[in-house]
C-alpha cells in the first residue's frame, strides 16, 4: 500500500514537469522585456555614437581640404605681381557696389599691388554677415584664382643684341600649357642688379597691360616681346574668359579674399543645423576679372573665429616679431621685403552638439598661445559670450597654419 502511493507520486511529478507554471512564465517574461531594453538603449547609444563620429570625421576632412586650399593660396602670395609697370597705369579690383567690404582692401589703382592686407578684429555691423571680432585676409597673386589659366605660365627669352625679325614665342609644354585665349600678363625679368620685374604695356595702347595667349606661330604676344638683351618676359595666365565676357582684365593679377560670414536664409549656401550659434562659413571669395564681384567658395563650416598674425621683419633691431595688424602705409616693396610669415588660426569644432560631452575651457586663445589661454596676438574668445548656453557641448578646436612665405622678394616668380 506505502509502495503504490510512493509510486503514484512519483508519476504525478513526472507529469506536472512537463510544463511551467504562470509565475515561472511570468518570471521569464519580464527578464525577456529587460533584456531587449538594455539590448535597445545600447544600440541607441551606439547609433548615436556613429552618428557623432560621422559629423566628427566629416569636419575632419572639411578641415583638411579647405585649409589646404587656403595654405596653398598663402604660399603663392605675391607669385607673378609685378613690382613696377613700364607706363601709368589706373586699373581696378573690387566694385564698391557689388563688394562694398572687399572695395575697402583695394589698393591705390597706380601703385604696384601689394601681395596681402587685410583688417583686424572687424565689427562690419551690415547686411554681409561678416562674423563680428573675426579677420579678414587679402591675398594677391596671379595663381589664386579659380580657373586653370591662373595655374598656367610660360617665357620668352630674348638672347640676340638686335631684335630679330621673326616673331618670338613663348615656351611651350605639353601638359599644363597655357590655352588659345587665356587672357594673360607680361612681365619683363631684367637680371642685372638691381633686379626688377615689370609689367610689360602694349607699346602702341595706353593702359593696356594684357593679352590673349596666341593659338599659332602666326598669332604672337604682339607688342609684349623683350626688346633689350638679357631680359626675359615671364608670360603669366590670370583668367580664361567663358562665352567672351570678358575681352581684357581688371586688374594684372588675381585677388582672393578670406573672411568668416553666416549666410542669410534666402542664400543657396546654408549653415548646417549641427553648427553652434553665432558661427559661421569660412569663405575663399575670388574677385572678379568681369565686374569686381565676389565669386564665394565656402571651405569650412561652423566657424567661430579666424585670426591672422603677421611676422615682420624690423631692419632697425634685426628681430622678426608678429603683429595683428598688417599697417595700411606699408608699400608693395615694404610687404616683399618685411613680411616673413603668416599665421592663420580658425576656431571651430568637430561635429554637432552632444549632451553627453563637456568641454571645460570658457575662454581659448585664437593665436599664439603657450597655455591655450593667454595670448598676445590674436584674440581670446569666450565661448559662453559667443555661443550662449550650451556652449560646453561642442568639441571645440583650433587650426593652426602657419606658412613662410617664399614668392614674395623674388624676380624669378
Amino acid at each position: 500500500m506505502m509502495t503504490k502511493t510512493i509510486n503514484d507520486c512519483v508519476g504525478n511529478r513526472k507529469k506536472v514537469s512537463q510544463g511551467f507554471t504562470l509565475v515561472e512564465l511570468l518570471v521569464v517574461m519580464v527578464i525577456f522585456i529587460i533584456v531587449i531594453a538594455i539590448t535597445g538603449n545600447a544600440f541607441n547609444l551606439i547609433q548615436k555614437q556613429a552618428a557623432l563620429q560621422s559629423k566628427t570625421a566629416e569636419s575632419n576632412i572639411e578641415g583638411v581640404v579647405g585649409l589646404e586650399i587656403m595654405r596653398k593660396d598663402l604660399a603663392s602670395a605675391g607669385f607673378g605681381l609685378p613690382w613696377s609697370f613700364q607706363k601709368s597705369i589706373s586699373y581696378l579690383e573690387a566694385d564698391t557696389t557689388k563688394a562694398p567690404l572687399a572695395f575697402a582692401y583695394n589698393d591705390a589703382p597706380s601703385n604696384a599691388p601689394r601681395a596681402v592686407s587685410g583688417g583686424n578684429n572687424l565689427t562690419p555691423g551690415d547686411a554681409t554677415k561678416l562674423l563680428d571680432g573675426s579677420d579678414y585676409l587679402v591675398i594677391r597673386s596671379t595663381s589664386v584664382g579659380i580657373t586653370q589659366a591662373s595655374q598656367s605660365w610660360s617665357y620668352m627669352n630674348y638672347t640676340s643684341v638686335v631684335k630679330p625679325a621673326s616673331p618670338i614665342l613663348p615656351k611651350s609644354w605639353t601638359l599644363e600649357n597655357l590655352q588659345k585665349g587665356d587672357l594673360v600678363i607680361v612681365e619683363t625679368m631684367d637680371f642685372t642688379p638691381p633686379t626688377s620685374k615689370v609689367l610689360v604695356m602694349d607699346s602702341t595702347a595706353i593702359n593696356v597691360f594684357s593679352a590673349k595667349y596666341p593659338d599659332t606661330a602666326e598669332l604672337t604676344l604682339a607688342n609684349f616681346e623683350p626688346t633689350t638683351s638679357r631680359a626675359t618676359n615671364y608670360v603669366y595666365g590670370v583668367y580664361h574668359p567663358d562665352n567672351g565676357d570678358v575681352t581684357s582684365l581688371r586688374m594684372p593679377f588675381n585677388r582672393a579674399d578670406y573672411y568668416v560670414r553666416t549666410p542669410s536664409t534666402t542664400e543657396s549656401v546654408k549653415l548646417p543645423g549641427r553648427c553652434a550659434p553665432n558661427t559661421g562659413i569660412l569663405f575663399k571669395a575670388v574677385v572678379s576679372q568681369k565686374d569686381g564681384s565676389l565669386s564665394e567658395l565656402p571651405l569650412l563650416d561652423c566657424v567661430a573665429d579666424m585670426q591672422v598674425v603677421y611676422s615682420l621683419y624690423d631692419d632697425s633691431t634685426g628681430v622678426t616679431s608678429d603683429t595683428d595688424v598688417l599697417s595700411a602705409t606699408l608699400s608693395a616693396a615694404d610687404i616683399r621685403t618685411k613680411l616673413k610669415a603668416i599665421k592663420v588660426y580658425i576656431l571651430t569644432h568637430d561635429g554637432g552638439k552632444d549632451k553627453g560631452f563637456t568641454y571645460s575651457d570658457q575662454l581659448i586663445a585664437v593665436g599664439p598661445s603657450a597655455d591655450g589661454i593667454n595670448t598676445g596676438s590674436g584674440r581670446q574668445v569666450n565661448l559662453q559670450t559667443m555661443i550662449s548656453t550650451g556652449w560646453q557641448n561642442y568639441r571645440w578646436k583650433v587650426y593652426r597654419m602657419i606658412v613662410n612665405l617664399s614668392n614674395m622678394d623674388s624676380s624669378t616668380q
